[in-house]
């Protein structure tokens, strides 16, 4: 298991070669691309110049010895009516797609997706789990024969609720379910220790009953009602469990952060700094 961090540790502004080269300069050797923060950007794009900017992000990784083990795809939006930057379902299959393709050119072996609710209705119960769980296993039981001729598999994420509406797929009993439903080798899952930590969701528990199927991870910290994004011992999480789950379950994806608030809100000169710092704070987490 290795320190990794995605790239989103630096805005848009600055080009992913360049945000590469810097995080291997403080020591990292893995890194997850963050396809989220560029899919308006993809969107202007054509197919071909996808293939180009990511060959480039590739050529940077390889010349400075680091690999993409882990990629967050694309997101829709708060359920799948109510899409972001004014994707529409068929869209958003699209943007998929081309997220994987590219996935496949930067070596990544798995993109992480959120699933969850369909429409959003609120009510005392919500929609009903089992409409929610067929659809999700429908929409992403489409991408299966792409996942076999890239060879990228995409990794499931556990979510939060949203206000008073029941979000699906936050509790790792119901995500265990999408994916074992799903069924196939190239389908895990993502456990983002936050959005655990928000659901009062026992890190032990989560990642013990996730077990064989979890192949990434967002390791991010807080105080258990914000999403904050912060680095371990920032927040309220019991790193110990965490780390010693990880181990016991036999884990073999890399300890991955999502914690670009204590980075990028950095002042750029001193950001490389605070990567470093980073970077040896995740190798003593991950030797407790």
């Amino acid at each position: 298991m290795n320190v990794s961090t995605s790239l989103n540790v630096f805005d848009a502004g600055i080009s992913r070669p360049e945000a590469v080269r810097r995080c291997a300069a403080a020591g990292f050797r893995s890194l997850d691309m963050n396809y989220w923060d560029f899919q308006k950007q993809v969107l202007q794009m054509s197919v071909q110049e996808e293939e180009a900017w990511a060959r480039e992000i590739r050529a940077s990784a390889d010349a400075h010895g680091v690999r993409f083990t882990q990629m967050h795809g694309p997101v829709h939006g708060p359920n799948f009516s109510k899409l972001v930057l004014d994707l529409t379902i068929d869209s958003y299959e699209t943007l998929v797609e081309r997220s994987l393709r590219t996935a496949a050119i930067l070596g990544v072996p798995w993109v992480v997706f959120h699933p969850t609710n369909v429409t959003g209705e609120e009510g005392e119960e919500g929609e009903a789990y089992r409409d929610v769980l067929d659809f999700n296993v429908r929409f992403h039981r489409k991408f299966i024969p792409l996942l076999e001729e890239t060879g990228v598999g995409i990794a499931l994420e556990n979510l939060t609720d949203r206000r008073h509406i029941r979000s699906y797929f936050s509790l790792p009993e119901e995500l265990a379910e999408l994916i074992d439903t799903l069924n196939h080798p190239l389908v895990g899952a993502c456990w983002d220790t936050g959005h655990g930590h928000r659901q009062s969701v026992d890190q032990t528990a989560g990642i013990s009953i996730l077990g064989s199927r979890l192949k990434a991870t967002h390791i991010q910290d807080n105080d258990g009602v914000g999403d904050h994004h912060i680095l371990p011992y920032q927040g309220t999480i019991r790193w110990t469990d965490v780390v010693q789950t990880l181990k016991r379950i036999g884990y073999e994806g890399d300890f991955t952060y999502e914690t670009h608030n204590s980075i990028r809100n950095l002042p750029d000169g001193i950001r490389d700094a605070g990567l470093k710092y980073a970077y040896e704070l995740g190798n003593y987490v991950i030797s407790l």
